[in-house]
């Protein structure tokens, strides 16, 4: 008996299955883009890219610095890290903002936006030295207005006859893990009497996109194009290989819906605290405020929070290792209810204003502490 050939429809049905289930997971995808996309526009999740979750290259023309060559370069530990004796400035519309024809940025033989600093330090000389991000960086500053340069001319004026020189180690995008990075690799070095660590809102959700250390989908254009596969890199990274789930990191609060492990965080800061203690240096922590903190008009994703947890946090660890702490926010306060006047350029920066009053926090806290020689 003669079997008839299948018809050529039938023939051509395994690949007509296959491209609808290709086209359904494609449909699939687009929709899950979108939703994530829409959550991410109404403040529900915060999935912009970090500094630290784009190439070093790439940095500069988002933040639009305007200079002969590249201010952030790729770092394999760091991911990134300053160029050295650098020159160029804001783009014009922070210039504009500020009030002023120009606002410079240079950065010394460090990579660092200070002063000269000699290799060994001087004798009789007080180091402070100072880790942050963009905030002691002083974005859309000039770099006498940022809380380093003022806390070193407050010191200057009630010590003529001592010497001190604040070291500004603020680089945009750092998290904790970076600023211990480079606090071993290139801090110590300085010999610093007093370390202090600067600390935003987003550096414990940077420290846990971080990975100790990893680039986070830095090098993939998929993360940078699509915020569906930013959160699926952020939430997997999120879990250390070989991890248990009673070393995962718990929901402690929320900023947006993101989830922030401060134990990681705290993990980091003692082994700041390890490192510094052990080259002799104190250290001290201070949460820089946010806006939506101090005005009640201002409001982001992260405004519905309890407006004091993010200090409370750091607060309640600094006095449980015997650490200083510094917070600036009851002064900033203050000044805005004296006032009415603002104390910041956007959201999380502060102006000159508001930099003047975090550096006379720190040194009412260094002075009464005695750290201070």
């Amino acid at each position: 008996m003669t079997v008839d050939p299948l018809p050529q429809k039938q023939k051509r049905r395994p690949w007509i299955t296959l491209l609808a289930v290709l086209i359904s997971l494609l449909i699939g995808l687009l929709l899950a883009e979108a939703v994530v996309r829409l959550a991410d526009a109404l403040g529900m999740v915060d999935l912009s890219p970090s500094l630290a979750e784009l190439p070093a290259a790439s940095q500069d023309e988002i933040v639009q610095l305007t200079g002969d060559s590249p201010l952030y370069i790729s770092d394999p530990i760091l991911h990134h890290r300053m160029a050295a004796n650098w020159s160029g400035s804001f783009p014009e519309e922070i210039v504009q903002a500020v009030g002023r024809s120009e606002v410079p940025i240079r950065t010394n033989s460090l990579g660092l936006r200070s002063p000269a600093i000699e290799p060994v330090k001087p004798a009789g000389t007080t180091r402070i030295l100072i880790l942050g991000d963009s905030v002691a960086f002083g974005w859309g500053l000039r770099g006498e207005d940022t809380f380093a340069s003022q806390l070193a001319s407050l010191l200057a004026t009630v010590y003529p006859d001592k010497r001190f020189e604040v070291i500004n180690a603020g680089v945009s995008g750092y998290g904790t893990w970076q600023e211990l990075d480079w606090l071993k690799q290139t801090g110590i070095a300085l010999e610093p009497d007093v370390v202090i660590v600067q600390l935003h809102l987003n550096d414990a959700a940077d420290n846990l996109w971080g990975t100790m250390g990893q680039d986070v989908g830095g090098d993939s254009w998929l993360t940078r194009v699509s915020m569906l596969a930013r959160l699926v890199s952020r939430v997997t990274s999120s879990q250390p290989q070989g991890s248990s789930s009673a070393e995962s990191c718990e929901r402690d609060w929320r900023i947006g819906t993101d989830e922030v492990c401060w134990e990681r965080t705290e993990a980091l800061l003692t082994q700041l605290e390890d490192v510094a203690k052990g080259a002799g240096a104190k250290v001290l922590l201070m949460p820089s405020p946010m806006r939506w903190q101090v005005e009640p008009g201002v409001r982001d994703q992260r405004s519905w929070v309890d407006k004091a947890r993010y200090q409370d946090v750091l607060s309640d660890y600094a006095l449980l290792n015997g650490w200083l702490f510094a917070d600036p926010l009851p002064a900033v306060r203050s000044a805005y209810e004296a006032t009415g006047q603002s104390q910041f350029l956007d959201v999380g920066h502060p102006n000159e204003a508001g930099q003047r009053i975090i550096a006379q926090e720190l040194y009412r806290v260094l002075n009464q502490s005695q750290a201070l020689p």
